[in-house]
């Protein structure tokens, strides 16, 4: 599971670079009942090379997905990656 959304990013000479097809995963999970911490990492396509790293937190439903299905529903809401297809 991943999305795949256009990003831009500043390079390291600060230009910015646009990838369309950029593939957004979530690589880790941590946390208890009370909260989760991911950390979602963005590839310039499904097997490429990694542009960045988001940590991001949320409340989990005990009652509701899996947590990994709670992540990307959550990862969804953020504005950086609405809008963004499941893959």
């Amino acid at each position: 599971m991943a999305l795949q959304k256009e990003i831009t990013v500043a390079d390291s000479f600060g230009e910015d670079r646009t990838f369309d097809n950029a593939y957004h995963k979530v690589t880790h999970i941590s946390g208890n009942k009370g909260m989760m911490q991911i950390v979602v990492t963005t590839y310039t396509q499904a097997d490429g090379s990694k542009i960045k790293e988001t940590s991001s937190g949320f409340e989990p439903d005990l009652d509701g997905n899996n947590f990994i299905a709670q992540a990307y529903e959550h990862v969804k809401t953020l504005p950086e990656f609405e809008n963004g297809s499941d893959v």
